[in-house]
């Protein structure tokens, strides 16, 4: 392919945000994708511009020669405020921009566009974004590739400065790092549905080269992280790859990166990771317990591991070539649980595992249901700990799935599961009066706020009151729905708080809050105690308080 080489060329990268079941870019995450491209357009020699397409929503405007859309929420999940950017966006996008227009990122990989999709862009490009994009501004003659080791080092530090122009930086952003890519399973096509099998035999990056780029993010402002971009954190340069579907894990080489990370970000709030292969944990519990060791002494708390178990039913298993049976997931389960379930400092448990299930799969039956919830009972009832169960419907990425053909049962069969399972799971995992630290205020909706910690999978916190947002506060946790919690910031100001907040602790109702503020300003437990009707109440909800003495 070969295009005319421009002058003086300006790029503008608008990041649409991507969902991936290895890499999470929709705020306040940051992927690496625009990082990387960033990083290969400066080393052509060109200019970038980043934006985002919330910003384009708040009326910004494109400018450039050239615009490079990043794009593919290829797991789709359910957003607070960042949105992935949608096909009617794209299209319109598009028709305005007069420049030459590129798209990539796992929208272009994998196929997920139609015709008006295809036809508003000039290039699509099928492999790495940020190779093609440098490729076409160095001489003009771009392909389809993968980014080479030396590439994949030098532009995830030379792009790690576009950080700076997200709308969520300095805080709460947090970057996706790739640590490696591909799936341990390559050989037997891994499971039916995943994509990660077909980037092939995996490419794992060397540890100096992920440390230098946390470095470089870390000195643009950085302050968030999480390793992402694998399919098992455990199977990083582990034993046997190629040889075997459970290598064995190196905790000695995990160690390495983690201790890395730590010495050249000192000072960072968040450091988590994601997905896990209960099967290879199963296989190799010693080796495991090592590296949940490390994982737990080295990262912040609050860390998930997400399990890719997606069924119980062992036909299902065996249909999609699926990596782990019951079993093992509980045998893992149990792993994690042993090691990370200690409450840490964010007051969370150090580390947790989450399981994820899927729905549509080959050879689903009604009983595949049944089969689901029984294997998440068996581990309610062991007293084990889940950070999350997600359910969804598989996609039709690498082929065509029956996702209707069980809708009801699947209906029924989530519905059972946020009543039966989440809610107990989560009043375990987070038990009342818990004090969940560094809550960032995200958005307010009517007389309600919502909120979430920074990290992997964080729990949504909702507070029964209007408040100011954008910022951090630490939050008592007093109830218990399917996936939330609602609580109030801890301590709660007494002399400032509204009538609604002062309503929302346990005790106090609207008159109880009316009173309290008639009798403001108050400087002390005992001045409560007068202003109340009952001397227990006010002892009880004196401890969740400030006071103007204090």
């Amino acid at each position: 392919m070969a295009l005319t080489v421009w002058k003086p060329v300006k790029v503008t990268i608008l990041d649409g945000y991507v969902d991936e079941p290895s890499c999470l870019g929709v705020p306040p995450y940051i992927s690496p994708y625009p990082r990387y491209v960033a990083g290969a357009i400066l080393s052509s020699g060109r200019e970038y511009e980043y934006v985002t397409v919330a910003q384009l929503r708040e009326g910004r405007r494109l400018s450039g020669d050239v615009l490079v859309l990043i794009a593919g929420p290829v797991v789709p999940g359910r957003y607070l405020r960042g949105m992935p950017i949608s096909s009617k966006e794209i299209v319109s996008i598009c028709e305005a921009f007069e420049g030459t227009r590129i798209l990539g990122g796992p929208l272009a990989r994998f196929g997920m566009y139609g015709r008006r999709i295809e036809n508003a862009f000039n290039i699509i490009a099928k492999k790495d974004l940020d190779a093609f994009v440098n490729d076409l501004l160095s001489d003009g003659r771009a392909k389809h590739r993968n980014r080479g080791m030396e590439e994949w080092r030098q532009w995830s530090i030379l792009g790690s400065e576009v950080v700076k122009n997200h709308p969520d930086f300095p805080q709460p952003l947090i970057a996706e790092l790739d640590s490696w890519r591909g799936c341990v399973r390559y050989l037997s096509g891994g499971c039916s549905f995943c994509i990660e099998p077909l980037y092939g035999k995996p490419q794992f990056r060397e540890a100096e080269d992920i440390v230098e780029e946390v470095r470089a993010l870390h000195t643009a402002g950085v302050r968030n992280f999480r390793l992402g971009g694998q399919s098992c954190v455990f199977s990083y340069l582990a034993e046997g790859v190629g040889e075997t579907e459970t290598p064995v894990p190196d905790p000695s080489v995990i160690e390495g990166l983690l201790k890395g990370i730590r010495k050249a970000a000192p000072d960072l709030q968040v450091l988590h990771t994601d997905n896990a292969d209960p099967a290879v944990i199963a296989t190799h519990p010693k080796e495991s317990k090592k590296v949940a060791q490390h994982l737990v002494k080295y990262c912040t708390g609050g860390n998930v591991l997400a399990f890719g178990v997606e069924s119980a039913d062992p036909e299902v298993i065996a249909a999609n070539n699926l990596n782990t049976d019951p079993e093992q997931a509980k045998a893992a389960v149990k792993l994690i649980n042993e090691v990370g379930s200690g409450r840490s400092p964010t007051g969370l448990p150090h580390l947790l595992p989450g399981i994820n299930l899927l729905s549509g799969l080959k050879g689903e039956r009604k009983e595949t249901f049944s089969k689901n919830l029984a294997f998440l009972r068996d581990l309610l009832d062991e007293g084990l700990m889940l950070r999350r169960i997600n359910i969804r419907q598989v996609l039709p990425v690498r082929g065509r799935f029956a996702v209707r053909k069980h809708y009801k049962e699947f209906r029924r069969f989530k519905s059972e599961v946020r009543q039966d399972i989440d809610r107990p799971m989560l009043a375990r995992v987070l038990p009342k009066e818990t004090v969940l630290r560094r809550v960032y205020l995200e958005m307010s909706k009517g007389r309600s706020t919502f909120g979430r910690q920074i990290g992997s999978y964080p729990i949504l916190v909702g507070f029964p009151y209007k408040t100011e947002v954008n910022r951090f506060v630490d939050v008592c946790v007093f109830s218990h729905g399917f996936r939330s919690v609602t609580g109030t910031e801890f301590p709660l100001a007494v002399n400032d708080a509204t009538l609604d907040a002062l309503s929302s602790l346990p005790g106090i109702g609207r008159k109880r809050a009316a009173r309290i503020v008639r009798a403001r300003p108050l400087g002390s437990p005992s001045q409560l105690l007068e202003a109340m009707d009952d001397e227990a109440v006010a002892a009880e909800i004196a401890r969740f308080l400030k006071f103007e003495s204090e």
